[in-house]
């Protein structure tokens, strides 16, 4: 039923004009925060809210699609509205839908994964309490712990991390002695990714004795993968 409401939502963007979200980079968000009349809809869970939102932001859960159709009735279509999420993935769909419903949207695909490396303010609810994952000294420790390392930084919600993840399980099988696979959730691994300057997943990162030797961004093909093993294991 969801796939069905979004894909006739793509539909009728196309097929009227001028009726489009417009992207927006994380400088001219900044400036917009600054007023706070600004409607900043945060579409993640209230959990990952609470973890850490950009300031003057409004959670609506878009999961939760009864609740954020009502959370509608808020809004003011004669004024923009700015949507994000934590990598772009629920804020494209978001965007889509609210553009149908008649507003004006723009979409800060990046999101508070791009927010937070580049050091922009964030307000956190939780003060500390929320996961923390990884620090860079055990993931430091993490990609010394075989000859050749491959970490997939990657979260349940994120489509294309779904796509990447049966390619990542066959070449983990295919490639076995020969390659360390570790999977890393976005979700808890914030500050990790932040550190590692890492913006978007799905991301895969291969190690040879504890260096970097690739880097990738997006779904990687099974060939690619198993020649970048190759490469590493000699």
């Amino acid at each position: 039923m969801m796939k069905n409401l979004i894909l006739a939502l793509g539909l009728l963007g196309c097929a009227i004009p001028g009726l489009a979200q417009e992207k927006i980079k994380a400088e001219t968000l900044e400036k917009v925060i600054a007023k706070p009349s600004a409607q900043i809809l945060d579409v993640r869970t209230p959990q990952e809210f609470a973890d850490g939102h950009i300031p003057n932001a409004v959670n609506v859960d878009w999961k939760d699609q009864a609740n954020f159709k009502k959370q509608l009735a808020g809004l003011k279509k004669n004024e923009p509205v700015y949507v994000y999420c934590l990598g772009g993935g629920r804020s494209k769909q978001a965007s889509e839908f609210l553009t149908a419903q008649g507003y004006q949207v723009f979409d800060y695909s990046g999101g508070m994964m791009d927010w937070r490396s580049t050091e922009k303010p964030e307000i956190k609810p939780n003060k500390g309490k929320a996961d923390k994952g990884m620090n860079m000294a055990d993931y430091t420790h993490l990609t010394k712990s075989d000859k050749v390392v491959l970490v997939n930084f990657s979260a349940v919600w994120c489509a294309p991390c779904q796509q990447l993840k049966p390619i990542l399980e066959k070449v983990e099988k295919e490639q076995k002695g020969k390659v360390k696979v570790v999977r890393l959730d976005a979700d808890k691994n914030n500050q990790l990714m932040k550190d590692l300057k890492v913006s978007a997943i799905p991301v895969v990162k291969i190690y040879k004795n504890g260096q970097e030797v690739w880097t990738y961004s997006g779904v990687a093909t099974e060939q690619e993968l198993v020649k970048q093993i190759n490469k590493a294991a000699k």
